[in-house]
This record gives structure tokens, C-alpha cells and sequence, in this order.
């Protein structure tokens, strides 16, 4: 089978208890294992380098970003100084892409910090850029968070959080090394808790499950800031009194060509499980059975994903190779 292209994924196994789950790391180029991280208690989905040189993630309580190079599959470390303690404080639990093999967080005084893959010892380095916080429930501050990156910039915005209560915090801003960052006016309805650039990086996608509306996602344009946005399951147009749908995964393909897969809510009778892609500025069926989930890696090949028992398939020239069990979070290569 010839190669699909590079991609990784979470390998988790469920323990009795959280404390004898282990995940794992791995980075694949098709049906080839490049290399994986040691077992891990628990750790977030993994994501590349915009230059794709890199997988990284990041494991709860450590105080590290591993990272596994796509060129001979070491492993490295680097320190993300200030989060010992892992509580919801802390903002390198969240880490973005920011350009070639740079990866970027926000130290706890919301200063940006980066630190640069593809040097022999990476370190982190403090920049003067800052982010604003913003008012909160019962006046408690909301930190920003970078929660995605594309080549030369990373998106901050405000997740939810107990400190938000009962309001939701719409502002977003596009953060650079060396400027000041420039908010985004995506007129989104609801929160921003997850995003997504385009492969080009002229878009951002952005999304937030909620409790008591229609499951959206608002697709915004970088260089002017302002965005669409349609609901991912319900109609155009339709309110909801309860949540229709989750979010699971949000992805671009190479292609261009904006995704999502979703769950029903348990308590929505209408609502089904699915994978969807955004062309003409709706939501339309991506044609794949509810219990999979399909990415594209180079043109004509594709992994396949099933939600319930996690197996990880891949597909190139007509063949399928089985890759592994218990997978969670496959993520593409740029």
C-alpha cells in the first residue's frame, strides 16, 4: 500500500478507574508506524507543527509538551514552566501552532511564550505580546487561551469556564509573535471554546456546545474578521429550545473542505449521530455511516475512523489496512 500521508492519533485504554487509564501517542506516515510517546495517564488531542514536521500534546500533570518528529520518530520535551499544580488556571495546557516548527502558550500572566521544535534543546521563550482578560461571573477575571494556530499567527479566545457562569464571552483575537493582537469581530452567537484554520489560513472556524441552543459553527475570514455562521445538524433557521447536538471533531481537508462530525444528544428524539461538510455556506451529508468518521490525507485516500469500538482504518488505491483499536483523535498532517 503506498503511503496516505502523515497523521496521528490517541491510543486510549480504559482502565477501572481514571487512574489506570493509559494513553499513548502515535505518529503514522499510511499504514507505517513513524514513532509514539511513552504511556501517558491522560493526554490531550494531538496536533502538528504548521510546517507538519512535529505531533505533539500535551499530558496532564506534567508539566511538558512531547513531541514525536515525523522524520525519525524521537521524542522530545519541552518545559512549560508555571503549571505544576494542572488547575483550569493554567494556560499551557493549551498549546498552539505559530508558525514553521514554533509551538506557542500563554504563561499565567498572559504574556505569549514560545519555544521552537526544531532547535536542538528547545526552551520557552517569553514574548512582550499580551492578551486582555475579561469580566466574569460574580467579577472574576476570564484568562485567555490559544486554542488553534496556522502559520505566523494562533488564535486567543475565551473557552468556557465556572468563571464565565452564566454568560459567554464572544471575543476573539489573532495573536502574532512580534504585534500587537487584532480582535476578530465573527459576530458569533455563542461560545468559542474550539477553532480551526483553513490549510491557506485566510479562514478560521470556530465553534462551542451549548446548553440550550442549535449546535453551530461560525466560519470567519482572518484578514477582515468577520464570520458566518449556520447550524451544523438543525435547519437554517431553526431555534432550539435544548441542545440538538455535540461537537466531536472540527477539521479542514487538504482539499479545502471544512468538516465535522457530531453526537446526538440522548434526550433529542430527531437528532442523529454524523459527519457533515460545509459547502455553500450550509451543512450538507458527507455520505459516511454514523459510526465513522472519514478524514482525507492526500488526494484518494482517507482514514476511517468507528466511534464505538475506536478502530482506526486506513484506505489508499482501493486497499484497507487495519492500524489499530482503541483510537481516539486523528489529526492530519498540514
Amino acid at each position: 500500500m503506498a503511503s496516505a500521508g502523515v497523521f496521528a492519533y490517541l491510543k486510549v485504554q480504559i482502565g477501572e478507574d481514571w487512574r489506570q487509564t493509559k494513553s499513548q501517542m502515535v505518529v503514522m506516515d499510511g499504514n507505517k508506524k513513524v514513532g509514539h510517546s511513552a504511556p501517558l495517564l491522560l493526554a490531550d488531542r494531538p496536533i502538528f507543527t504548521a510546517d507538519g514536521r512535529y505531533a505533539l500534546t500535551m499530558p496532564s500533570f506534567l508539566d511538558e509538551v512531547l513531541a514525536v518528529s515525523v522524520a525519525n520518530g524521537k521524542t522530545k520535551s519541552v518545559p512549560c514552566k508555571g503549571c505544576g499544580d494542572r488547575k483550569s488556571e493554567c494556560q499551557c495546557q493549551i498549546v498552539a501552532p505559530i508558525g514553521g516548527s514554533r509551538i506557542a502558550w500563554l504563561d499565567g500572566n498572559h504574556h505569549l511564550v514560545i519555544t521552537d521544535l526544531a532547535d536542538a534543546s528547545p526552551r520557552p521563550r517569553r514574548t512582550d505580546v499580551t492578551l486582555p482578560t475579561q469580566d466574569g461571573f460574580l467579577d472574576q477575571r476570564v484568562s485567555p487561551q490559544l486554542i488553534a494556530g496556522t502559520d505566523g499567527a494562533a488564535l486567543a479566545a475565551y473557552p468556557e469556564t465556572s468563571k464565565t457562569g452564566f454568560d459567554v464571552i464572544k471575543q476573539a483575537y489573532l495573536v502574532t509573535p512580534d504585534g500587537k493582537p487584532r480582535r476578530l469581530r465573527p459576530d458569533r452567537p455563542d461560545s468559542i471554546d474550539e477553532a480551526v484554520f483553513s490549510p491557506d489560513g485566510t479562514q478560521v472556524a470556530l465553534t462551542g456546545n451549548q446548553e440550550d441552543a442549535c449546535a453551530t459553527v461560525t466560519v470567519a475570514d482572518v484578514a477582515s474578521g468577520k464570520g458566518k455562521t449556520a447550524p451544523v445538524s438543525a435547519k437554517p433557521g431553526a431555534t432550539c429550545d435544548n441542545n440538538d447536538v455535540y461537537i466531536d471533531s472540527l477539521w479542514w481537508d487538504r482539499d479545502g473542505t471544512l468538516n465535522v462530525t457530531f453526537q446526538a444528544d440522548r434526550e433529542n428524539t430527531t437528532a442523529k449521530d454524523g459527519q457533515r461538510r460545509f459547502e455553500g455556506g450550509r451543512w450538507v451529508d458527507a455520505g459516511v455511516p454514523q459510526t465513522g468518521e472519514v478524514r482525507q490525507l492526500n488526494a484518494g485516500t482517507a482514514t476511517i475512523q468507528g466511534h464505538a469500538p475506536g478502530t482506526l482504518f486506513i484506505r489508499s488505491d482501493g486497499e484497507r489496512a487495519k492500524i489499530d483499536t482503541d483510537v481516539r483523535y486523528v489529526t492530519a498532517a498540514p
